[in-house]
């Protein structure tokens, strides 16, 4: 095993953390190589910069200036070309988690380790599952979840994907994820947890979140180790009173040391972003402090080197500029506005269907999208529909029929629902 692994390892043995490492978690680091020596280099030599692998002009990144000519004309060069850091860039990670801690108020005063950049949410989980992911191992999913799951935690990793019942009734299943931690067998019991919920659109509501941390902090305090990736790729998109409006990583902060809540997020839907590819990982444990998490920032660090070497050094810069805007929060909010209109919209429409049997809306209450439950096989109705009525859905497990309502004008709604109606009358004949 390499030292410089070694010394993260030994660190990171005063924690939680260490005992959850996948064996490639425990053998990965950060290499003291190109990289560092040009962080190093970049603060202190002023005369000659000759580390990093870029051209130069003017002790600032060439460019081409056709190139730069499709941004704004008011971002200099060095903002767009340089390579970012690994870890990302200092001023994003910052900003990023101040505006956390803002919209989580539990989070305040709390220390967690500095958000790390990646290309995007899926980057994000998948980085984390090399880093405490197991072959067989088990990981708890609920049975509604984001199909990337399958390819991220089953075939990248090959760990043992569990599902247990998301709902019961109209609310979360609590019995449920209960009975299946305690039914998992692993050492440390691997949990991902994803509101607003896709495919569903479903939150906890204040009172379930509360329930759902006091059942995951009773299972801690019974000795149990959890490892909870809260997937927070919609986080913001809340569009009834009593939905909780904090991450369960906000909730879960310094809850019992032997919980380690993993944040993945990032800008691609909370700024409207989607093509920048943001991600961002975030750790906390209770009991943990800076040298367990710059420790594990590294760790982290050198599964990026290993994998995309760094992200986009133009769409953080952009970003960084976007989220110091005056006028940044009050559009933001327009646009989750239009989204939550469309929403409510939404309701009303199904509300005329409530008696028909052959579509069942599942609950929903924020994110994009909402999912029905059908009488006949979803797979024939989606093709039928895009068939007969060029109409795209998203078909789940043969059962589920998943609608974005997100991408739907507000005057095509109304017709998109009547419209999914008619041909599941027609395709379960």
């Amino acid at each position: 095993m390499n030292p410089l692994a070694k010394e993260l390892n030994e660190i990171l043995k005063e924690s939680v953390a260490y005992e959850m490492l996948s064996d490639f978690g425990k053998r990965i680091y950060f290499p003291k190589g190109i990289i560092s020596q040009s962080a190093e280099a970049k603060q202190k030599a002023h005369t000659y910069n000759a580390t990093i692998g870029i051209a130069t002009e003017g002790g600032k990144a060439l460019y081409i200036p056709s190139t730069k000519a499709n941004f704004a004309a008011n971002i200099d060069g060095e903002e767009l070309f340089p390579y970012s850091p690994t870890a990302g860039e200092l001023v994003l990670r910052k900003l990023w988690l101040s505006s956390i801690v803002e919209k989580n108020p539990s989070m305040e005063g709390k220390l967690t380790s500095l958000p790390v950049v990646t290309a995007g949410l899926t980057h994000s989980l998948s980085i984390v599952a090399s880093l405490f992911l197991e072959k067989g191992q088990t990981i708890l999913v609920p049975d509604m979840y984001w199909g990337n799951y399958n390819l991220i935690f089953s075939e990248n990793r090959e760990a043992n994907l569990v599902n247990f019942p998301l709902f019961k009734g109209r609310g979360l299943h609590l019995e449920a994820l209960s009975k299946a931690i305690d039914s998992t067998k692993d050492e440390v019991v691997a949990l991902v947890l994803n509101f607003p919920n896709n495919p569903t659109g479903y939150t906890p509501t204040q009172e379930e979140a509360a329930k759902l941390v006091e059942l995951l902090v009773s299972k801690a305090e019974a000795g149990r180790k959890l490892l909870i990736f809260t997937d927070d790729a919609y986080f913001g998109l809340f569009f009834e009173d009593d939905v909780c409006r904090e991450s369960l990583f906000s909730l879960l902060c310094d809850a019992h040391s032997n919980i380690l809540t993993v944040k993945g997020d990032a800008a691609t839907k909370e700024e409207m972003v989607w093509g920048f590819r943001v991600g961002f990982i975030t750790f906390n444990s209770k009991g943990m402090g800076e040298k367990h998490y710059e420790a594990l920032v590294k760790k982290t660090m050198g599964a990026i080197r290993g994998n995309v070497s760094s992200c986009s050094k133009a769409a953080q810069s952009i970003l960084i500029r976007s989220l110091k805007s005056e006028s940044h929060q009050r559009e933001k909010e327009a646009g989750i506005a239009l989204i939550g209109e469309r929403y409510r919209f939404l309701k009303e429409c199904l509300y005329q269907y409530r008696d028909n049997p052959t579509l069942t809306p599942l609950p929903f209450n924020s994110g994009y999208f909402m999912a029905f439950e059908c009488q006949g096989d979803a797979e024939t109705l989606r093709m039928h529909l895009l068939d007969n009525y060029g109409v795209g859905t998203i078909a789940i497990k043969g059962r589920y029929l998943r609608l974005a309502f997100s991408s739907v004008d507000l005057d095509q709604i109304e017709d998109l629902v009547a419209i999914v109606y008619k041909g599941a009358s027609e395709a379960f004949a």
